[in-house]
């Protein structure tokens, strides 16, 4: 009878171990942690390929190479106060501000440090995300492994591989929602989402849902904590480069379409690039809206309280994202990894909308999203222009 209590224990324990080691964060950070390293080996990069450094604008040479928008954090990272002279829109670029400053401080002042910084922040913000998300799946009865979406979803991927600030802010969002959703605490959460918008503007749409919603239901003191902390940090960091060039920089961006999905159908002359803006911005953005509009109406049906105060935070942060993305401008789909970058919030939110609601239908199309994963790497690998900015 000992010995068998003792195997019981002993196969409990390493039960226990596999499960430990077993999880959706951890098979995240593997993943992107072997995908480095085999772009870096097929491709025959160095760890400062990452950034995508042009000749543009780096050493001023209009004949050159135009790089990609990590050369951007790179030089905000790297020196600060003379980044602007290495852009094509200081305003806009600053606007993105708190993920430089933090790999800044990690690199410890040593430039040498910050392309490996620009990429250990962004592993452990995917790693965070997913973890934050499986924790809040298991709380609401869901397997974890649906938070496979917002680790492995292409736009996430992208934003790895290019060094851009997209992983670390939905990181620190996701652990905004996790304190939210968990915790309770609301200042502290805003404070983050406030901090994630200073990496990626797009990201205020978070603090500005929760603020509306509390703001109906008349809870004053944590609306005033989520206009504070979440979005007023965004709006004085604007201001403050006005003060310093002039301008925002918040009309660098292309405006928005007029019509839905203009910016998508603009390629349709794109035989190799619009198949694949069909199938992996159209139609899950499609789907959005029939999920949304499902919802609309059953709150209409319900009759419990007030019409405006039946909707949750989250499903005006789905509604925003859907609409961010329907009426997106025809340049940000000139090339996938743009378009799924900024996309990134709406998984976040679709996923949140899944558990919020328990409906398990919607967590199970959301995986959709992690398939991109393989879109992405095997459009990557076969050097196809649409994956290559």
């Amino acid at each position: 009878m000992k010995n068998d209590a003792t195997s019981i224990r002993k196969s409990s324990f390493f039960a226990g171990s596999v499960a430990t080691v077993l999880r959706p964060s951890v098979v995240v950070g593997v993943l992107y942690v072997v995908l480095i390293a085999v772009v870096a080996i097929t491709q025959h990069y160095t760890v400062i390929d990452f950034v995508h450094i042009g000749t543009v604008w780096a050493n001023h040479d209009p004949s050159g190479t135009w790089g990609y928008d990590g050369q951007f954090y790179y030089q905000m990272a790297t020196d600060p106060l003379h980044a602007y002279l290495y852009m094509d829109n200081p305003a806009f670029r600053e606007q993105h501000v708190f993920y430089p400053v933090v790999v800044g401080i990690l690199s410890l002042g040593q430039k040498a440090l910050v392309p490996y910084m620009l990429l250990f922040v962004n592993i452990v913000a995917l790693v965070v995300s997913v973890e934050v998300v499986a924790r809040l799946l298991v709380k609401y009865g869901f397997s974890p492994w649906f938070s496979l979406a917002i680790g492995l979803y292409f736009g996430q991927t992208a934003g790895l591989l290019f060094d851009t600030a997209e992983p670390f802010t939905y990181g620190l969002v996701c652990v905004g929602i996790w304190l939210v959703m968990e915790k309770e605490r609301f200042g502290p959460a805003a404070l983050l989402m406030g901090l994630a918008s200073l990496s990626r503007e797009i990201a205020v749409i978070f603090p500005i849902g929760y603020a509306c919603v509390y703001f109906l239901a008349k809870k004053w003191r944590v609306c005033a904590q989520f206009i504070l902390l979440g979005i007023l940090p965004l709006l004085a960091w604007l201001l403050c480069l006005r003060l310093i060039y002039g301008q925002s920089g918040v009309t660098f961006t292309q405006p928005f379409e007029h019509v839905p999905f203009a910016g998508i159908f603009d390629h349709a002359d794109a035989p190799k690039k619009f198949p694949l803006l069909l199938l992996l911005m159209f139609l899950p953005t499609l789907a959005g809206w029939v999920l949304v509009i499902v919802e609309f109406f059953r709150n209409i049906l319900r009759q419990e309280g007030p019409f405006l105060q039946r909707f949750s935070p989250v499903y005006l942060v789905l509604v925003a994202n859907l609409v961010m993305i329907t009426f997106l401008n025809h340049h940000s789909f000139d090339e996938l990894i743009s378009c799924g970058r900024i996309a990134t919030g709406l998984v976040l939110s679709v996923l949140l909308y899944g558990m919020s609601t328990r409906n398990k239908y919607v967590l199970i199309g959301a995986q959709f999203y992690t398939l991109t994963f393989l879109v992405y790497v095997v459009g990557t690998f076969l050097h196809l222009p649409s994956f290559i900015a």
